[in-house]
């Protein structure tokens, strides 16, 4: 008798659950639910919404509590398709929610998207009637993983019994009075360890559905393919990219949350590899259509997410080429290809003729044995040998640490006040019209479909397999055909990160940095740390 007790209140508790099975609105007349009942627009609101249903055909019961676990099912279905719901049927961390409870699967994921929490003995007492603190507390969390905007529209209102609600509920509490989702009663108070009614539910609930919408982004915190994914998708035309550099150097190491703070981003990514020693980035940079530094060693094999002035998002391959052209006072030419920028010679011997600019630093740190001093405008202004250079706020330097056997004249030829035309094309690009260029990669969806395995990754210069086969803490980048952007980070090898950058629609996705540069921060919050290493390049979004 006791086993069959236990099995119809479950049922019943399934039933109390406001967003259970949502079904098409009808018109429908609780009988329990009087035409003055403050609470009766909220009601059919949602009823008409297709959202809420009552414990029978003609009654709601408005009076009876809510528990954590309904109300947890209420949020979670809000957020999740039945779809999404079955990657949550394992037992979870709660030792009180097992498989065999009704509930299990939408308080499985509203404990890893961080909206519950349980109690120091690892339970969560799912059959606990929720407390009004409670349910605002969740209600903020529940905002916070998927990105709904609970903007104040209301001024701040001081409860009388603002002293009995708890110290962890506070800020939530008001939160939700300031955006109108919660209010106090006729006396002002707002009763904080009473239980919610169903009647309270809804009231929130259609409060919250009306006055916190989706806004410029979308937060996503699930399980995709059982790998959890931290996500945000946006669209490209809400916002203006940029690249920072840590310290705004070529070789800045900056923490992300100082990025975020001095830049005001809205959201912020990780992007480049860099070496861990030097903090010289692994692949291309350009930032604002100026080159910050070359690194074609794989090109053109290596990919990157390239943005142009119409601010089109795109994944390319190509390789970076600088000619440098002496207009010599004999009216002929010498000329220098394949040169580099920003880039730290690898030794004493080294031959390359490197561009630096201010993004350097503000000289070279290392001895030229040939240094040519540019205006903007290309003018020679100082010629050194044998000595390290100033780099000039705008201009250029031109370098080279060793000379070659077969040198040329070029060096020799240079004389203050000739010209050097410096010509830049990406040869192998869809545009010459490129403003941020992240070489990075590998690649690993194009064409709306998973691409890639170990002969690509490889091609594009990785072969450590911490990157192209083990799992990882990583970060993608993926477009949509609609120009929107998805940004996702997973713990996870990059074949399945293939498979959910495709499930989220990209019809190209790339890999950035990750391991303990994985960083991505999104209004206020942090999907993914911030972690403690300093970070050489972020793309930003403002």
């Amino acid at each position: 008798m006791k086993k069959k007790k236990r099995f119809l209140s479950a049922l019943l508790a399934a039933a109390l659950v406001c967003t259970a099975c949502p079904q098409s609105a009808q018109a429908v007349t609780f009988q329990d639910v009087p035409a003055n009942a403050w609470y009766r627009s909220y009601v059919y609101d949602l009823v008409e919404k297709g959202v809420i249903h009552g414990t029978s055909a003609t009654e709601f019961s408005p009076g009876k509590k809510l528990t954590r676990a309904a109300f947890a099912t209420m949020l979670a279905q809000a957020a999740l398709s039945e779809g999404d719901l079955r990657q949550y049927e394992f037992q979870g961390s709660f030792q009180d929610v097992t498989p065999k409870h009704w509930a299990y699967r939408y308080i499985n994921w509203a404990a890893e998207a961080g909206i519950v929490s349980g109690y120091e003995n690892k339970t969560f007492r799912p059959d606990k009637p929720v407390s009004r603190q409670e349910m605002a507390v969740m209600t903020v969390n529940f905002a916070k993983a998927t990105g709904r905007q609970m903007n104040a529209i209301k001024e701040v209102f001081a409860f009388t019994d603002s002293g009995s609600i708890a110290r962890f509920a506070a800020s939530s509490v008001r939160i939700c009075q300031q955006a109108g989702v919660m209010v106090g009663d006729k006396v002002g108070t707002f009763r904080p360890n009473d239980t919610a009614t169903r009647a309270e539910a809804a009231t929130m609930y259609s409060n919250f559905l009306k006055n916190c919408q989706i806004g410029t982004y979308k937060v996503v915190r699930k399980r995709v393919f059982t790998t959890p994914v931290r996500a945000v998708e946006f669209s490209s035309s809400d916002y203006t990219p940029q690249l920072i550099m840590g310290h705004d150097r070529v070789t800045g190491a900056e923490s992300p949350t100082s990025i975020v703070n001095r830049t005001e981003a809205k959201i912020a990514v990780n992007a480049a590899f860099f070496d861990m020693s030097s903090y010289i980035p692994l692949g291309t940079l350009v930032k604002d259509g100026q080159v910050l530094t070359v690194a074609d060693r794989y090109a053109p094999a290596r990919s990157a997410l390239v943005v142009d002035s119409s601010g089109h998002f795109s994944i390319q391959n190509f390789t970076t080429n600088h000619t440098v052209t002496l207009h010599k006072a004999d009216e002929t030419d010498s000329v220098l290809y394949g040169v580099s920028v920003n880039r730290s010679p690898s030794s004493a011997t080294d031959a390359t003729r490197i561009l630096f600019t201010r993004a350097w630093g503000k000289s070279l740190g290392f001895p030229a044995k040939d240094a040519v001093t540019l205006a903007e405008d290309g003018t020679i202004l100082d010629i050194a040998k044998d000595t390290d250079v100033q780099i000039p706020e705008t201009g250029y330097v031109l370098a080279q640490r060793s000379r070659r056997k077969y040198e040329g004249d070029f060096f020799d030829s240079c004389a203050l006040g000739a010209v050097l035309d410096i010509e830049r094309v990406f040869e192998g690009a869809g545009s010459q019209d490129i403003q941020i260029s992240i070489g990075a990669g590998p690649r690993i969806v194009k064409d709306k479909a998973v691409y890639g395995g170990l002969s690509t990754y490889q091609a594009e210069g990785y072969t450590d397999p911490g990157i192209t086969t083990y799992e990882a803490l990583r970060v993608c980048f993926g477009i949509k055909a609609d120009g929107s952007l998805v940004i996702c980070t997973a713990y996870a090898t990059l074949a399945q990160m293939s498979k959910i950058m495709v499930s989220f629609g990209c019809t190209d996705a790339i890999n950035f940095d990750g391991g303990g540069s994985a960083n991505l921060y999104v209004d206020g919050q942090w999907l993914r740390g911030p972690q403690d290493r300093p970070l050489n390049s972020t793309l930003i979004f403002k």
